[in-house]
């Protein structure tokens, strides 16, 4: 029998088992590409480190990606007071035959009550909630599963899959309407720690990672579905993050814009460190 290689991440990142290895911003992927680069790599390198952006392009297959959007579906749909004021519509369901990607769009059945805009006015045309706990009735299939992925924080101690979220976590569920975007931003640095760890479900969109400066360089990554990217320090503090829409130059990717869609994510962050006692 083979057994999956042991991968240990760099800077203390925890070791899980896996047959994927992340790729960073330097890696040499279809999936990455540089937005506005300086002239010389040099000036980049000093401030965005390698390991302080890690990139899981197929972490969950289809049949966990639809474990993870079902339920994420379920949360936002238990708080979207639009829904229960509307008919619903004819549930749309997926055959007991292996999932393709393209029929996880078939989940999003229902005629969504979306934000046009935050409060920051960051975030347009979505939902959200926070992730406190699992529904009581939840598999042991989607415990496993989100164990996998919170098993990629570092520095985070160990959890039982009956204790998910684990403490020192913060999680939200994030639905990004086909027409919704992200501005670019830089996480409110009170109210999370120097980690955010995002999963990808649904339809494909670019993140782009930009210094502060508005000609600044970054990078362009297709956020493909069951794909999982981890931020933190240089990056999480110095560049700013967007979802690019639909109508973006930077939402083409081999002469081809991605097709529209919706879109989840699950975004974890660890909680800010307490201040020392004076």
């Amino acid at each position: 029998m083979r057994f999956p290689r042991l991968v240990h991440f760099p800077r203390n990142l925890r070791s899980i088992h896996t047959n994927i290895q992340p790729l960073n911003l330097y890696s040499k992927s279809p999936l990455i590409r540089p937005h506005n680069p300086p002239l010389s790599s040099d000036i980049r390198s000093s401030i965005a480190k390698p390991d302080d952006f890690l990139f899981w392009p197929n972490f969950f297959n289809v049949e966990e990606s639809k474990i993870l959007l079902s339920m994420a579906l379920w949360k936002l749909d238990r708080v979207d007071s639009t829904l229960k004021r509307r008919k619903k519509g004819k549930s749309s369901s997926i055959s007991q035959n292996p999932v393709r990607v393209d029929e996880l769009q078939s989940l999003f059945d229902r005629e969504y009550g979306f934000e046009d805009g935050h409060y920051d006015s960051v975030i347009h045309n979505y939902r959200e909630t926070l992730l406190s706990s699992l529904p009581t009735s939840s598999s042991s299939n989607l415990k496993s599963t989100l164990a996998k992925l919170y098993s990629l924080l570092p520095n985070l101690p160990p959890f039982d899959q009956q204790n998910i979220p684990p403490e020192g976590t913060i999680t939200h569920l994030l639905h990004l309407s086909p027409k919704g975007e992200i501005l670019p931003h830089v996480d409110n640095l009170e109210a999370s720690g120097s980690v955010i760890c995002g999963v990808s479900l649904g339809a494909e969109r670019t993140l782009r990672l930009k210094m502060k400066d508005e000609e600044a360089d970054g990078w362009d990554i297709k956020l493909t579905n069951g794909s999982v990217y981890l931020q933190r320090d240089s990056i999480r503090y110095n560049y700013e993050h967007s979802i690019l829409p639909y109508s973006s130059a930077g939402s083409i990717w081999n002469d081809e814009r991605l097709k529209e869609g919706h879109r989840i994510s699950i975004m974890i962050r660890d909680t800010p460190s307490k201040p020392a006692e004076l």
